[in-house]
């Protein structure tokens, strides 16, 4: 099918459950769990194709591959309005500040 997009929150979900997101300030983060979004919206794909790539340490449940399986969002046809790549680019709006001080 084809990508009609990628939902972020259960991606974000299943990454915090392996580690890579706090609950609490001061609560560890594992920098070893990520991942990588090999599709982009508009991307044709075909059955067995990877589409994301996931770092992590130990074994992900089955509970957790279903959560990232219905991330992804297909459709039968191409979608009308890819979103665009890049959404908004903020520049400075005056001159650039001098350097950044160090925290004490």
């Amino acid at each position: 099918g084809w990508v009609q997009q990628v939902r972020a929150l259960p991606l974000a979900r299943v990454l915090h459950g392996l580690g890579a997101g706090r609950a609490r300030a001061g609560d560890p983060v594992n920098p070893r769990v990520g991942a990588e979004l090999l599709v982009g919206t508009g991307q044709h794909l075909r059955a067995g194709q990877p589409w994301l790539r996931v770092h992590h340490e130990g074994t992900l449940s089955a509970e957790g591959r279903r959560q990232l399986q219905d991330a992804l969002c297909l459709g039968p046809d191409p979608p009308r309005d890819p979103p665009p790549l890049v959404a908004e680019t903020i520049v400075p709006s005056g001159p650039l500040p001098g350097p950044c001080r160090q925290s004490q």
